[in-house]
């Protein structure tokens, strides 16, 4: 897997958690009861996120020193 196929898929948790922040918030502007458990989710997909963005940053090899 190529690195930008990496970072595409660490990008998907966020999309996740957008995705469930604008249902949470559609349902709430139409009057409908809403779960809350469900911005929980999106919530723990925003973290998951965080996680995969930070662990493929630190698998990254060190740059050597750029100096002239």
């Amino acid at each position: 897997m190529t690195r930008s196929q990496l970072r595409l898929l660490v990008t998907l948790p966020w999309i996740a958690a957008g995705v469930v922040l604008l249902v949470v918030t559609k349902l709430q502007q139409g009057g409908a009861q809403v779960h809350w458990s469900l911005f929980g989710s999106g919530m723990i997909c925003f973290s998951i996120g965080c996680l995969a963005r930070t662990s493929l940053g630190l698998a990254q090899p060190p740059r050597p020193d750029r100096r002239s």
